[in-house]
């Protein structure tokens, strides 16, 4: 018997459906995209992440090709499902023209004997790529994070959204049980108590006088004979709404967790970010964002555009130019910078006109 597993022929689209289900059967979510739609966490993680991805210009060979490229629904797709991928176009003279981006549910990874190639099929008939075919590997721009570790499962990625099933049920769940616990304080069930024994025909004649007499009232009308309360299911609505708060709290921190970026970046505040200042939290963030992210974008254009690109990320942690400004002052006032050395670099940038 050999010590190695044989691999075999092989072929997979990466893009199959999550499946989050509540037990209850309040929601049917079939897809990263429909789980980010409806988790307002989510949403907030994968708009904050791709925005601030797409931010980012490129220097070095190719970046004008890059530069003028929107990332934004390649990033989104990164996040959603773990995969995203673009067709690369070069002009006879082997120079990048284009880079299209193409739909996860349009491709089928290939894999036979170590070697990785591309079948793009245009389903829709209205994408950018008009035509269907296969397409070496260096034709394609494959981003993937979280990937496998042998054969094929090595070419395709798992989004952090996989790993938030459970929770992204409780939390499901707790908005639904909220609403209901609200609507119930609101407008609660009236039980009406009879102080005799009755018919049904009389108990229900009862009731209606009682709701016509009552009808669009804040203030209920009764008699000696019947006794009016209100109607809780649960008589702990205070604890619930606690409790039910909580879970929705720990959800959310959770998928601050799973996309590995400050909770407050989707939108709550969790006991960390608390003894951390801003500008420790930006720069958590900013560290995440290059080692999690970006570095993937990277490593990818690296293989398959030019080894000599690189971020250029001021856009993202200087947009407004106001850090480059003040530290321009301060060297100028330092006396370490000359006055027109510190000019020619403000216009240089772009902040001072010539």
């Amino acid at each position: 018997m050999g010590l190695f597993k044989k691999e075999e022929r092989s072929s997979i689209t990466p893009s199959a459906p999550l499946i989050f289900v509540p037990q209850n059967g309040f929601t049917l979510v079939t897809s990263g995209e429909m789980a980010v739609n409806a988790t307002p966490a989510l949403q907030s993680a994968v708009s904050t992440i791709s925005n601030d991805m797409n931010a980012v210009r490129f220097t070095g060979g190719q970046s004008k090709v890059l530069n003028k490229t929107d990332f934004t629904d390649v990033y989104r797709s990164l996040l959603i499902d773990g995969n995203a991928y673009m067709l690369i176009q070069k002009g006879a003279n082997g120079i990048v023209t284009d880079l299209v981006p193409v739909n996860n549910s349009d491709v089928t990874i290939n894999y036979e004997k170590g070697k990785v190639t591309y079948t793009i099929n245009n389903t829709s008939g209205d994408e950018p790529y008009y035509n269907s075919g296969n397409y070496d590997d260096s034709q394609v721009l494959a981003f993937v994070m979280n990937r496998g570790i042998y054969g094929i499962e090595r070419y395709i990625g798992h989004s952090p959204i996989e790993s938030l099933k459970t929770v992204l049920e409780q939390s499901q769940l707790a908005n639904k049980q909220i609403e209901s616990v609200l609507k119930e304080s609101i407008s609660p069930k009236l039980h009406l108590e009879l102080m005799a024994d009755a018919e049904d025909d009389t108990k229900a004649k009862i009731k209606q006088a009682f709701m016509n007499a009552n009808e669009n009232d804040s203030v209920i009308i009764s008699d000696s004979q019947v006794k009016v309360s209100k109607l809780f299911t649960n008589d702990s609505s205070n604890d619930n709404l606690i409790n039910l708060s909580k879970t929705l709290s720990d959800s959310v921190n959770s998928v601050a967790t799973a996309f590995n970026i400050p909770s407050s970046k989707v939108g709550a505040t969790s006991q960390d970010d608390a003894q951390s200042s801003v500008d420790m939290i930006e720069k958590q963030y900013l560290d995440s964002l290059i080692h999690n992210y970006l570095s993937i974008i990277l490593n990818e254009l690296h293989a398959k555009i030019s080894d000599s690109i690189e971020l250029e990320l001021r856009p993202l942690t200087d947009f407004d130019n106001s850090k480059l400004i003040q530290q321009t002052i301060d060297l100028v006032g330092a006396g370490i910078l000359p006055v027109d050395e510190a000019h020619a670099i403000l216009v240089k940038r772009g902040v001072l006109s010539e």
